[in-house]
């Protein structure tokens, strides 16, 4: 059986970045592993009253078991300091091992510009990527999140003007997005699936609403496709095919 391994900073970044991807590929008959290097404590509970980080730690992992329960994926979890990946040596290694242990022939990750700019989305990618080329032929593929410019700009600036970006940010406002992605991969049969995915976050959405996971449009956008920059820099035919044949399972 085939795998994927999709590696995320923290829980519900699987669900916006990928879902669609990884249930595809589920359908396919692939089995899917998403690994979340932090458990999101340090994120903002819209659930209940603000809550210990042990308590939103666990009511987070419970989240993402549940998304990925719907996805059809194995979730993982290496439990890193959320905001704290900068104090955090050595991951790249890590993951080199891990992707040696899983043997997948697809990897995803968030692309360069970590969706909206934020620090440990940053580190991830730079984390995936290093662990990636260290590899030895064959290496899997590895396809980075790739975001219409634009789009999450008002969640960068949310996150900016919250301090959460550091300062100065690290990237830039035209930073934000990929204008000429590798590959689209058509979700729409799957965005029932992918909405549940992002509603099992529940703590992070005011009222439970999955659209007000980002500003007003941002999830609405991701439902219809999910694009992917390929990190050798071209688009590959082999990969392309792979992505045609997730698509071709849901039909």
């Amino acid at each position: 059986m085939p795998t994927l391994v999709a590696v995320i900073p923290h829980p519900d970044d699987e669900s916006y970045s990928f879902g669609g991807t990884i249930a595809l590929a589920v359908r396919s008959g692939w089995r899917a592993v998403v690994l979340c290097l932090s458990a999101g404590e340090g994120g903002e509970r819209h659930d209940r009253p603000p809550s210990a980080p042990r308590s939103t730690a666990v009511t987070r992992l419970e989240e993402l078991a549940r998304s990925c329960s719907i996805l059809g994926a194995v979730p993982l979890h290496w439990r890193l300091p959320d905001g704290g990946f900068a104090r955090a040596p050595g991951q790249s290694s890590k993951l080199a091992r891990l992707f040696t242990e899983l043997g997948p022939s697809l990897v995803l990750a968030l692309g360069a510009d970590g969706a909206y700019g934020h620090p440990d989305h940053l580190a991830t990618h730079r984390w995936v990527l290093r662990a990636w080329h260290s590899m030895r032929d064959p290496r899997p593929a590895l396809l980075l999140s790739a975001f219409p410019p634009g789009l999450f700009l008002p969640q960068y600036q949310k996150c900016a003007d919250g301090g959460l970006l550091g300062s100065p940010p690290s990237l830039a406002p035209g930073d934000i997005g990929a204008s000429a992605p590798h590959y689209s991969v058509a979700i729409r049969p799957v965005r029932e699936t992918k909405l549940a995915a992002i509603a099992a976050h529940r703590s992070q959405l005011p009222g439970g609403d999955p659209e007000t996971l980002f500003p007003p449009g941002v999830v609405r956008a991701l439902l219809d496709s999910e694009c992917f920059v390929d990190a050798r820099g071209y688009r590959d035919k082999a990969t392309a095919a792979l992505l045609t044949g997730f698509e071709a399972s849901a039909g």
